[in-house]
Order: structure tokens, then C-alpha cells, then sequence
């Protein structure tokens, strides 16, 4: 079941956090754009054409990162304050159940398979990865990394391989996904956070918030192919639908930079808002929405000028996005 398509106009005004009104994102096509809000125990379901929030949803405790399936249908909060996963109907705007994780507590990072039978989420207080059946809500097995603050995942279901950013140990864990087993585990430096898989699936991005710098991984072998200081407590990466660019956030340095996959270099740097930390890039590649938790707000990005659009208000310390097409 899909979202039906929204009746939208380019002359509706978007509401910013400071409550002032500005014209809408032009380029703005549609969908949904999923919010979790960590202080405010919700999610935010949001129009990004008009930059309105349609509805705010009650999750459990401290919401951290939200994922979609591929149909649109279901998406899946991590509750960061508890031992659960809340469960949205998404064209229903609604929620729908919960996952219990037993054991697994202080679940972060998550990520549906390709197939959207599987949701992958961290597990920082039993230090593992943890696959959860969709149609059953259940937790069908669980990979223990045994590294401190397993925080955040990324698939390279191509490869083979799972990914876990282990903050407190300073590198990612590699597994493989058919046997569950650990294949190794990868220094990448202090405070390893940030983690995405290019297009291709031949490279794993890994940003190390304390040591301020982005690691570039092989996939084929796990070994470090470059690395590379960026500074400003870079706290997330993720690749742009081409496959040609990466966006990190720089929470400290309250930016956003570009960074070309083609030579390693940093291309651009826009300053934004407070603490800026979760990074949504829309299908189409055009636009970019950041999370600013210190402000409450989402920075909208025009991917080509990178200027910034428009700003939209969300709820309490906005982190984790989802898009959800139309």
C-alpha cells in the first residue's frame, strides 16, 4: 500500500521554527519526511512541499533513528531510552505496534533490507546487531559486535556484509549477514559514528566524531583505503543518490559539508543551524534535509547551489529522517 499522492501548490508558505513565513522548496514533489524527535518522545510526520507538520506520533522513550520500508507501508523508531522499536502505518498515520527486544537495550541505528523482510538495528546495551522479522515482529537472530556503543548500522547486502559504527571502540564491526558471524573488526578512529556504503557498494564511509576525521573502507577487503582530518565533530555521512558525493554534518562546527567521491576532497561547506546531526537526502538527489537538534529545526539544502532553501520547525531535539515517496 502506498501514500496517495498529496494535493500540493507551490504558493502555500512553510512555517519555520522562529514561526515567520517563507515560500515553499520549489522542487518539492511530494511524500512524507519522518522526524524523530529524542526529548519530545515522537515522531513528526511532515509535508516537505508546504514544510507543515500533518501529524505527531507518541513513540517510547527517546527516539533516536527512524527507517521506512521500500513500500511505504511500515516504519520502524528505535527507541534509544528503552528495549523497543515502535512500529508506524504510515499512509495510516498511526501507530500500530511494537517490537520487544528483550535483552537488546539502548536501540540506536537501523536499517530495512533491500527486500523489507529485515530490520537491522544496533543494540548498545548488549553490544550487538540485532535482525527483527517484519511480518512477525520478532527478533529472528542476534550478532553480538562486543564493542562499546554500537551505534550505528549500513548493508552491503551486494557484498554480503553488515556494518556496525562502534562509537566507544573507535572502529566498525564487519559481518557477514548469511552466517551471522563477525568477519573483523576495523580501527577507524576515536569516536566512529557516521557510517554509509556508496552506491556501488565498494566503499564504507565512516565519520570519527572525536578524532574529526572520515575514513574511507573497502568493502571487498575491510581495509582502510583512505583517511582524511574534516574537524567539527562530524557526527553523520551520507551519499548522494549518483553515487558522486558524501554529506557529512559537522555538529560542532554547526555545518554541513560535500565531500567528492571522485579523489577524497572537500568540495563545499555551508553553515547551518545548532548541532546539526541527522542527514536525509531526497530520492530525486535535489535536496537535502538536516536535522538541527540544538535548534529544533530541519535546514532544507538545494544540492546543486548548496544554499540553503528554507528552514522547517520540528519537535523536541529533531535527529533521525525517513523519506517516504508518494
Amino acid at each position: 500500500m502506498r501514500l496517495a499522492p498529496l494535493a500540493l501548490s507551490a504558493t502555500l508558505v512553510a512555517i519555520t521554527a522562529f514561526g515567520s513565513q517563507q515560500q515553499v522548496d520549489p522542487t518539492a514533489e511530494g511524500g512524507l519526511l519522518l522526524v524523530t524527535n529524542k526529548s519530545g518522545n515522537t515522531v513528526s510526520l511532515i509535508d516537505p512541499a508546504t514544510g507543515r507538520e500533518v501529524n505527531r506520533l507518541g513513540t517510547g522513550p527517546s527516539p533516536h533513528e527512524v527507517a521506512v520500508t521500500p513500500d511505504g507501508r511500515l516504519a520502524f523508531v528505535a527507541n534509544y531510552g528503552s528495549n523497543s522499536l515502535t512500529v508506524v502505518d504510515v499512509p495510516q498515520q498511526m501507530v500500530v505496534g511494537s517490537v520487544d527486544l528483550g535483552e537488546h537495550s539502548r536501540p540506536h541505528g537501523l536499517v530495512i533490507s533491500k527486500d523489507g523482510a529485515s530490520v537491522w538495528v544496533t543494540a548498545e546495551g548488549s553490544k550487538h546487531l540485532v535482525e527483527v522479522d517484519v511480518g512477525s515482529l520478532t527478533v529472528k537472530r542476534a550478532v553480538r559486535t562486543g564493542q562499546e556503543v554500537t551505534h550505528m548500522v549500513a548493508l552491503a547486502e551486494e557484498r554480503g556484509k553488515a556494518y556496525t559504527a562502534n562509537i566507544g571502540s573507535g572502529n566498525v564491526t564487519a559481518i557477514d549477514i548469511e552466517s551471522g558471524e563477525v568477519i573483523r573488526h576495523i580501527g577507524t578512529g576515536a569516536g566512529a559514528e557516521g557510517i554509509a556504503v556508496t552506491t556501488d557498494q565498494e566503499y564504507l564511509l565512516v565519520t570519527n566524531r572525536a578524532a574529526g576525521t572520515f575514513t574511507v573502507v573497502e568493502v571487498a577487503t575491510d581495509e582502510i583505503v583512505h583517511s582524511m582530518e574534516v574537524g567539527g565533530f562530524p557526527i553523520r555521512v551520507e551519499v548522494t543518490p549518483d553515487g558522486r558525493r558524501a554529506l557529512v554534518s559537522q555538529a560542532r562546527a554547526r555545518a554541513v559539508i560535500e565531500i567528492e567521491l571522485d579523489g577524497w576532497k572537500v568540495a563545499r561547506t555551508l553553515q547551518i543551524g545548532s548541532f546539526p546531526v541527522g542527514i536525509e537526502i531526497r530520492p530525486d538527489g535535489k535536496v537535502a534535509y538536516v536535522a538541527n537538534t540544538g535548534d529544533n529545526m530541519l535546514t532544507v539544502i538545494d544540492l546543486d547551489s548548496f544554499d540553503v532553501i528554507t528552514t522547517i520547525a520540528a519537535g523536541e531535539e529533531p535527529d533521525g529522517m525517513a523519506w517516504v515517496s508518494s
